[in-house]
Protein backbone atom coordinates (compact mmCIF):
# COMPACT_ATOMS: atom_id res chain seq x y z
CA UNK A 1 0.00 0.00 0.00
CA UNK A 2 3.01 2.69 0.96
CA UNK A 3 4.93 1.79 -2.39
CA UNK A 4 1.60 2.26 -4.23
CA UNK A 5 0.91 5.74 -2.84
CA UNK A 6 4.55 6.83 -3.33
CA UNK A 7 4.73 5.72 -7.22
CA UNK A 8 0.79 7.60 -6.83
CA UNK A 9 2.12 10.66 -5.59
CA UNK A 10 6.27 10.79 -6.56
CA UNK A 11 5.59 13.33 -9.25
CA UNK A 12 6.42 17.12 -9.57
CA UNK A 13 3.47 18.99 -8.29
CA UNK A 14 3.34 22.50 -7.20
CA UNK A 15 0.42 24.19 -6.36
CA UNK A 16 -2.03 25.06 -8.64
CA UNK A 17 -0.83 22.52 -11.56
CA UNK A 18 -2.70 19.74 -12.94
CA UNK A 19 -0.60 16.75 -11.27
CA UNK A 20 -1.24 18.49 -7.92
CA UNK A 21 -4.92 18.87 -8.40
CA UNK A 22 -5.23 14.94 -8.94
CA UNK A 23 -3.30 13.70 -6.14
CA UNK A 24 -5.12 15.92 -3.73
CA UNK A 25 -8.50 14.46 -5.79
CA UNK A 26 -6.57 10.79 -4.72
CA UNK A 27 -5.88 11.50 -1.04
CA UNK A 28 -9.35 12.69 -0.85
CA UNK A 29 -10.65 9.45 -1.74
CA UNK A 30 -8.37 7.63 -0.07
CA UNK A 31 -9.15 9.33 3.45
CA UNK A 32 -13.16 9.49 2.52
CA UNK A 33 -12.56 5.63 2.00
CA UNK A 34 -11.29 5.13 5.68
CA UNK A 35 -13.89 6.76 7.20
CA UNK A 36 -13.00 10.74 7.25
CA UNK A 37 -15.61 13.09 7.19
CA UNK A 38 -13.74 15.34 4.34
CA UNK A 39 -13.92 19.55 4.39
CA UNK A 40 -12.64 20.83 1.17
CA UNK A 41 -11.24 24.40 1.22
CA UNK A 42 -10.91 25.73 -2.37
CA UNK A 43 -8.31 28.85 -2.70
CA UNK A 44 -7.06 30.90 -5.96
CA UNK A 45 -3.30 30.85 -6.57
CA UNK A 46 -0.54 31.35 -8.92
CA UNK A 47 0.75 28.74 -11.34
CA UNK A 48 4.22 29.31 -13.18
CA UNK A 49 5.96 28.01 -16.28
CA UNK A 50 9.30 28.91 -17.43
CA UNK A 51 11.49 28.99 -20.88
CA UNK A 52 15.57 29.38 -21.75
CA UNK A 53 16.68 32.74 -20.13
CA UNK A 54 19.80 34.15 -21.14
CA UNK A 55 22.28 37.28 -20.55
CA UNK A 56 24.06 38.54 -23.61
CA UNK A 57 27.44 40.62 -23.84
CA UNK A 58 28.62 41.47 -26.46
CA UNK A 59 28.30 37.99 -28.29
CA UNK A 60 28.64 36.18 -25.34
CA UNK A 61 25.84 34.37 -24.20
CA UNK A 62 25.55 33.30 -20.63
CA UNK A 63 23.00 31.03 -19.19
CA UNK A 64 20.61 32.39 -16.45
CA UNK A 65 17.51 30.75 -14.82
CA UNK A 66 14.17 32.48 -14.21
CA UNK A 67 13.33 32.62 -10.67
CA UNK A 68 10.41 31.01 -9.86
CA UNK A 69 7.28 33.54 -10.32
CA UNK A 70 9.31 36.19 -11.86
CA UNK A 71 7.88 38.56 -14.03
CA UNK A 72 9.13 38.09 -17.66
CA UNK A 73 11.76 40.73 -18.82
CA UNK A 74 13.53 41.72 -22.50
CA UNK A 75 15.30 44.47 -22.50
CA UNK A 76 18.92 46.08 -22.53
CA UNK A 77 20.99 47.56 -19.48
CA UNK A 78 24.46 48.54 -17.87
CA UNK A 79 25.37 46.14 -15.25
CA UNK A 80 26.34 46.74 -11.61
CA UNK A 81 27.59 44.44 -8.84
CA UNK A 82 26.88 44.43 -5.37
CA UNK A 83 27.65 42.09 -2.85
CA UNK A 84 26.48 43.81 0.81
CA UNK A 85 23.04 45.29 1.97
CA UNK A 86 25.77 48.03 2.90
CA UNK A 87 26.26 48.45 -0.96
CA UNK A 88 22.59 48.45 -1.48
CA UNK A 89 22.00 50.95 0.42
CA UNK A 90 24.55 53.46 -0.87
CA UNK A 91 24.00 52.74 -4.57
CA UNK A 92 21.85 54.33 -7.69
CA UNK A 93 20.65 51.38 -9.67
CA UNK A 94 17.45 52.84 -11.22
CA UNK A 95 17.92 51.47 -15.04
CA UNK A 96 20.96 49.26 -14.36
CA UNK A 97 20.34 44.94 -14.69
CA UNK A 98 21.77 44.74 -10.77
CA UNK A 99 23.76 41.37 -10.43
CA UNK A 100 23.27 40.39 -6.54
CA UNK A 101 26.30 38.32 -4.94
CA UNK A 102 28.46 37.50 -2.09
CA UNK A 103 26.88 38.00 1.72
CA UNK A 104 23.40 39.24 0.14
CA UNK A 105 22.77 36.58 -2.08
CA UNK A 106 23.96 33.64 0.42
CA UNK A 107 20.41 32.32 1.24
CA UNK A 108 16.95 32.88 -0.17
CA UNK A 109 14.58 35.79 0.72
CA UNK A 110 11.66 34.78 2.42
CA UNK A 111 8.87 36.34 0.25
CA UNK A 112 7.15 39.44 0.66
CA UNK A 113 5.69 39.78 3.53
CA UNK A 114 5.21 35.89 4.37
CA UNK A 115 2.41 35.52 7.01
CA UNK A 116 4.89 33.06 9.45
CA UNK A 117 8.00 34.34 9.04
CA UNK A 118 9.73 36.93 7.79
CA UNK A 119 13.21 38.73 8.93
CA UNK A 120 13.60 42.19 9.29
CA UNK A 121 16.96 41.52 7.10
CA UNK A 122 15.28 40.28 4.04
CA UNK A 123 12.17 43.28 4.70
CA UNK A 124 15.11 46.00 4.05
CA UNK A 125 16.52 44.33 1.34
CA UNK A 126 13.18 43.52 -0.78
CA UNK A 127 12.47 47.39 0.29
CA UNK A 128 14.97 48.97 -0.80
CA UNK A 129 15.54 46.90 -4.20
CA UNK A 130 11.83 47.93 -4.96
CA UNK A 131 12.89 51.86 -4.10
CA UNK A 132 15.92 51.91 -6.02
CA UNK A 133 14.39 50.56 -9.03
CA UNK A 134 16.42 48.63 -10.80
CA UNK A 135 15.41 47.38 -14.28
CA UNK A 136 15.86 43.37 -13.66
CA UNK A 137 17.72 41.29 -10.94
CA UNK A 138 20.45 38.65 -11.57
CA UNK A 139 21.43 36.55 -8.06
CA UNK A 140 24.90 34.56 -8.53
CA UNK A 141 24.15 31.92 -6.24
CA UNK A 142 26.33 29.30 -4.90
CA UNK A 143 24.68 25.62 -2.49
CA UNK A 144 21.32 26.43 -0.90
CA UNK A 145 22.35 26.39 3.12
CA UNK A 146 19.25 24.66 3.17
CA UNK A 147 18.38 22.00 0.74
CA UNK A 148 20.11 20.59 -2.34
CA UNK A 149 20.41 23.38 -4.56
CA UNK A 150 22.87 24.66 -6.75
CA UNK A 151 22.81 27.68 -7.55
CA UNK A 152 19.13 28.65 -5.97
CA UNK A 153 16.83 31.26 -6.44
CA UNK A 154 17.44 34.07 -4.31
CA UNK A 155 13.63 35.07 -5.39
CA UNK A 156 10.65 32.86 -5.60
CA UNK A 157 7.77 35.37 -4.67
CA UNK A 158 5.04 36.24 -7.23
CA UNK A 159 4.19 39.35 -5.59
CA UNK A 160 7.78 40.85 -5.94
CA UNK A 161 7.27 42.86 -9.42
CA UNK A 162 11.17 42.84 -10.35
CA UNK A 163 12.27 40.49 -12.76
CA UNK A 164 14.61 38.48 -11.42
CA UNK A 165 16.94 35.28 -12.72
CA UNK A 166 19.88 33.28 -11.06
CA UNK A 167 23.12 31.61 -12.35
CA UNK A 168 25.83 29.92 -10.34
CA UNK A 169 28.27 32.46 -8.83
CA UNK A 170 31.20 30.64 -11.12
CA UNK A 171 29.66 32.84 -13.79
CA UNK A 172 30.25 36.08 -12.34
CA UNK A 173 33.78 36.75 -13.16
CA UNK A 174 32.57 36.45 -16.87
CA UNK A 175 30.52 40.06 -15.78
CA UNK A 176 32.60 41.82 -13.38
CA UNK A 177 35.30 43.14 -16.42
CA UNK A 178 31.83 43.97 -18.17
CA UNK A 179 30.40 45.82 -15.16
CA UNK A 180 33.46 47.73 -14.43
CA UNK A 181 33.18 48.81 -18.02
CA UNK A 182 29.85 50.05 -18.22
CA UNK A 183 28.79 48.11 -21.05
CA UNK A 184 25.41 47.31 -21.92
CA UNK A 185 23.59 43.50 -21.67
CA UNK A 186 20.88 42.38 -22.98
CA UNK A 187 18.78 40.10 -20.72
CA UNK A 188 15.77 38.08 -21.27
CA UNK A 189 13.93 36.45 -18.49
CA UNK A 190 11.44 33.99 -20.24
CA UNK A 191 8.58 33.39 -17.27
CA UNK A 192 4.65 32.77 -17.37
CA UNK A 193 2.54 33.17 -14.87
CA UNK A 194 -1.29 32.62 -14.64
CA UNK A 195 -4.27 32.31 -12.15
CA UNK A 196 -5.00 29.31 -10.95
CA UNK A 197 -7.45 26.93 -8.45
CA UNK A 198 -6.77 24.54 -5.59
CA UNK A 199 -7.47 23.96 -2.54
CA UNK A 200 -6.71 22.12 0.84
CA UNK A 201 -8.00 19.21 2.50
CA UNK A 202 -9.00 18.43 5.87
CA UNK A 203 -10.25 15.04 6.89
CA UNK A 204 -11.88 14.74 10.56
CA UNK A 205 -13.35 11.95 12.74
CA UNK A 206 -14.68 13.71 16.11
CA UNK A 207 -14.42 11.46 19.39
CA UNK A 208 -17.58 10.56 21.42
CA UNK A 209 -16.42 12.65 24.26
CA UNK A 210 -13.60 14.92 22.91
CA UNK A 211 -11.37 16.37 24.88
CA UNK A 212 -9.45 18.66 21.96
CA UNK A 213 -8.14 17.66 18.76
CA UNK A 214 -5.13 16.95 17.27
CA UNK A 215 -3.47 17.66 14.30
CA UNK A 216 -1.92 15.63 11.78
CA UNK A 217 -0.17 17.32 8.67
CA UNK A 218 2.19 16.85 6.14
CA UNK A 219 2.83 19.32 3.05
CA UNK A 220 2.09 17.60 0.16
CA UNK A 221 3.26 20.04 -2.49
CA UNK A 222 6.82 20.45 -4.31
CA UNK A 223 8.60 23.04 -6.00
CA UNK A 224 8.70 23.18 -9.36
CA UNK A 225 11.63 20.68 -11.23
CA UNK A 226 11.51 18.14 -8.25
CA UNK A 227 9.55 14.41 -7.73
CA UNK A 228 9.50 15.50 -4.43
CA UNK A 229 9.98 11.63 -3.24
CA UNK A 230 11.73 12.33 0.33
CA UNK A 231 10.41 16.37 0.40
CA UNK A 232 7.40 15.24 0.89
CA UNK A 233 5.49 12.27 -0.47
CA UNK A 234 7.11 10.08 2.01
CA UNK A 235 5.35 12.30 4.80
CA UNK A 236 2.54 12.28 3.14
CA UNK A 237 2.74 8.61 2.79
CA UNK A 238 3.10 8.02 6.90
CA UNK A 239 -0.02 10.35 7.44
CA UNK A 240 -2.03 8.20 5.36
CA UNK A 241 -1.03 5.20 6.75
CA UNK A 242 -1.04 6.78 10.67
CA UNK A 243 -4.76 8.13 9.77
CA UNK A 244 -5.85 4.36 8.30
CA UNK A 245 -4.55 2.66 11.86
CA UNK A 246 -5.59 5.36 14.47
CA UNK A 247 -8.17 4.16 16.65
CA UNK A 248 -11.10 6.60 17.95
CA UNK A 249 -10.03 8.05 21.06
CA UNK A 250 -10.38 10.92 23.62
CA UNK A 251 -9.45 13.37 20.53
CA UNK A 252 -10.97 14.74 17.73
CA UNK A 253 -8.38 14.14 14.70
CA UNK A 254 -7.48 16.36 11.72
CA UNK A 255 -5.76 14.87 8.93
CA UNK A 256 -4.10 17.46 7.15
CA UNK A 257 -2.08 17.23 3.91
CA UNK A 258 -1.49 20.80 3.44
CA UNK A 259 -0.92 22.00 0.28
CA UNK A 260 1.24 25.23 -0.14
CA UNK A 261 4.15 24.92 2.48
CA UNK A 262 6.45 24.68 -0.77
CA UNK A 263 4.29 27.99 -2.20
CA UNK A 264 5.34 31.88 -1.83
CA UNK A 265 1.88 32.39 -0.48
CA UNK A 266 1.47 29.49 2.01
CA UNK A 267 -2.15 29.59 0.63
CA UNK A 268 -3.06 25.99 1.72
CA UNK A 269 -1.99 26.57 5.36
CA UNK A 270 -3.79 29.65 5.88
CA UNK A 271 -6.79 28.57 4.88
CA UNK A 272 -6.77 26.08 7.08
CA UNK A 273 -5.65 28.08 10.04
CA UNK A 274 -8.42 30.52 8.87
CA UNK A 275 -10.86 27.10 8.87
CA UNK A 276 -9.73 26.59 12.63
CA UNK A 277 -10.76 29.83 13.50
CA UNK A 278 -11.29 30.66 17.29
CA UNK A 279 -11.21 26.96 17.84
CA UNK A 280 -7.27 26.75 18.16
CA UNK A 281 -7.22 26.63 21.83
CA UNK A 282 -8.87 23.27 21.59
CA UNK A 283 -5.60 22.17 19.75
CA UNK A 284 -3.73 19.94 22.21
CA UNK A 285 -1.36 18.73 19.86
CA UNK A 286 -0.13 18.81 15.97
CA UNK A 287 2.20 16.97 14.37
CA UNK A 288 3.81 17.44 11.53
CA UNK A 289 5.62 14.97 8.90
CA UNK A 290 8.39 16.33 7.02
CA UNK A 291 11.23 14.23 5.03
CA UNK A 292 11.29 11.37 7.11
CA UNK A 293 12.67 7.99 5.97
CA UNK A 294 15.87 9.23 4.25
CA UNK A 295 18.07 6.06 3.45
CA UNK A 296 20.68 5.17 5.94
CA UNK A 297 18.76 7.36 8.59
CA UNK A 298 16.53 7.43 11.66
CA UNK A 299 13.46 8.89 12.43
CA UNK A 300 14.47 12.11 14.56
CA UNK A 301 11.29 13.91 16.56
CA UNK A 302 11.62 17.14 18.30
CA UNK A 303 9.44 18.99 20.90
CA UNK A 304 7.77 22.56 20.97
CA UNK A 305 5.73 23.86 23.69
CA UNK A 306 5.12 20.45 24.95
CA UNK A 307 4.47 19.72 28.45
CA UNK A 308 6.26 17.36 30.81
CA UNK A 309 3.82 14.22 30.78
CA UNK A 310 3.09 14.80 26.89
CA UNK A 311 6.88 15.00 26.75
CA UNK A 312 7.51 11.88 29.05
CA UNK A 313 5.13 10.13 27.24
CA UNK A 314 7.15 10.46 23.70
CA UNK A 315 10.03 9.93 25.18
CA UNK A 316 9.57 6.62 26.46
CA UNK A 317 8.34 5.42 22.96
CA UNK A 318 11.61 6.20 21.53
CA UNK A 319 13.14 3.73 24.12
CA UNK A 320 11.08 0.87 23.03
CA UNK A 321 11.73 1.94 19.11
CA UNK A 322 15.31 1.97 18.38
CA UNK A 323 14.59 3.58 14.43
CA UNK A 324 13.18 6.52 16.59
CA UNK A 325 15.59 9.51 18.03
CA UNK A 326 14.65 12.99 19.55
CA UNK A 327 16.39 15.42 17.23
CA UNK A 328 16.97 18.78 17.54
CA UNK A 329 14.25 21.84 16.93
CA UNK A 330 14.12 23.71 13.27
CA UNK A 331 11.28 25.88 12.26
CA UNK A 332 11.40 25.69 8.40
CA UNK A 333 8.22 23.31 8.04
CA UNK A 334 4.54 23.67 8.64
CA UNK A 335 4.53 22.74 13.01
CA UNK A 336 5.93 26.53 12.98
CA UNK A 337 2.80 27.41 12.23
CA UNK A 338 1.09 26.41 15.87
CA UNK A 339 4.78 26.52 17.59
CA UNK A 340 4.47 30.33 17.21
CA UNK A 341 1.67 30.38 18.76
CA UNK A 342 2.40 28.04 21.93
CA UNK A 343 0.61 24.93 20.48
CA UNK A 344 2.19 21.73 21.76
CA UNK A 345 3.72 20.12 18.58
CA UNK A 346 6.31 17.46 17.45
CA UNK A 347 7.66 17.32 14.08
CA UNK A 348 8.97 14.29 12.55
CA UNK A 349 11.81 14.25 9.96
CA UNK A 350 15.14 12.44 9.02
CA UNK A 351 17.82 12.23 11.65
CA UNK A 352 20.15 13.60 9.25
CA UNK A 353 18.01 16.26 7.94
CA UNK A 354 20.94 18.43 7.93
CA UNK A 355 23.97 16.70 6.90
CA UNK A 356 22.01 14.63 4.29
CA UNK A 357 18.44 14.05 3.83
CA UNK A 358 18.69 17.93 2.21
CA UNK A 359 20.96 17.86 0.02
CA UNK A 360 18.10 16.08 -1.94
CA UNK A 361 15.22 18.23 -1.32
CA UNK A 362 14.18 20.78 -4.15
CA UNK A 363 15.98 19.06 -6.74
CA UNK A 364 16.04 16.90 -9.75
CA UNK A 365 17.70 14.17 -7.28
CA UNK A 366 14.65 13.47 -4.76
CA UNK A 367 13.28 10.32 -6.36
CA UNK A 368 12.29 7.06 -5.25
CA UNK A 369 15.51 5.97 -4.42
CA UNK A 370 16.55 8.65 -1.28
CA UNK A 371 13.43 6.95 0.98
CA UNK A 372 13.88 3.72 2.89
CA UNK A 373 10.05 2.78 2.80
CA UNK A 374 10.94 -0.12 5.76
CA UNK A 375 11.34 3.26 7.92
CA UNK A 376 7.85 4.02 7.42
CA UNK A 377 6.35 1.67 9.98
CA UNK A 378 8.41 2.48 12.51
CA UNK A 379 7.50 5.95 11.74
CA UNK A 380 3.58 5.07 11.78
CA UNK A 381 3.69 2.96 14.65
CA UNK A 382 5.56 5.38 16.98
CA UNK A 383 3.27 7.96 15.99
CA UNK A 384 -0.17 6.30 16.60
CA UNK A 385 1.27 4.77 19.79
CA UNK A 386 1.72 8.16 20.92
CA UNK A 387 -1.66 9.41 20.60
CA UNK A 388 -2.97 6.28 21.71
CA UNK A 389 -1.22 6.37 25.37
CA UNK A 390 -2.04 10.36 25.57
CA UNK A 391 -5.74 9.42 24.98
CA UNK A 392 -5.50 6.55 27.40
CA UNK A 393 -4.30 8.41 29.68
CA UNK A 394 -7.20 11.19 29.92
CA UNK A 395 -9.85 9.00 29.35
CA UNK A 396 -7.93 7.13 32.95
CA UNK A 397 -7.71 10.28 34.51
CA UNK A 398 -11.89 11.57 33.50
CA UNK A 399 -12.74 7.16 35.38
CA UNK A 400 -11.18 8.30 38.28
Amino acid sequence: MIYELMETITKERPVGTHVNNVITDYLEKQLSDMGFNINSLPFECTSWEKGQSTLKIDEQLIEVISSPFSEPFDGNGKLMIIKSLEELKNIDCAGYILILSGIIAQSSLQPKNYPFYYPEEHKKIISLLEQKKPKAIIAATGRHPMCGMEPFPLFEDGNFMIASAYMSEQLLSQIEVAAKLQKTAHLFIQSHKKIANSRQLVASKKAKKSVGKIILCAHMDTKYNTSGALDNAVGVAALMEIARGLKTGAYDIDVVPLNGEEYYGATGELEYLKYLGSRQDKIVLAINIDSPCHIGAKTAVSFYNLDQSTAKTAEWFMTINENIIKGQEWYAGDHAAFAFKGIPCLAVTSSDLFSGAMEHTHTSKDTLDTVNLGMVKYTVRYVIDCISALSDSVRKRANN
